[in-house]
């Protein structure tokens, strides 16, 4: 099985694609990008937990921020 993932900006297109994924026989879902963050997120801390040791770059890297010295 494959997704396609389609971003909107407002609530009207959201209905739209839905009602058109129905129209088609398509199973279609809404969900916020932020809930997709937080699982890619969540599952980048769950593999974390398996390992000994993380570099503090890698850990801004996967937050998506720079490394920077931070006291």
């Amino acid at each position: 099985m494959e997704a396609v993932i389609i971003e909107v900006k407002s609530d009207s297109d959201i209905r739209f694609w839905l009602d058109l994924a129905k129209k088609t026989g398509t199973r279609a879902k809404s969900i916020d990008t932020q809930d997709i963050e937080d699982s890619k997120l969540a599952s980048l801390i769950e593999n974390g937990m398996k390992t000994k040791t993380v570099s503090r770059a890698k850990i801004m890297e996967s937050l998506g921020q720079e490394n920077e010295d931070v006291i």
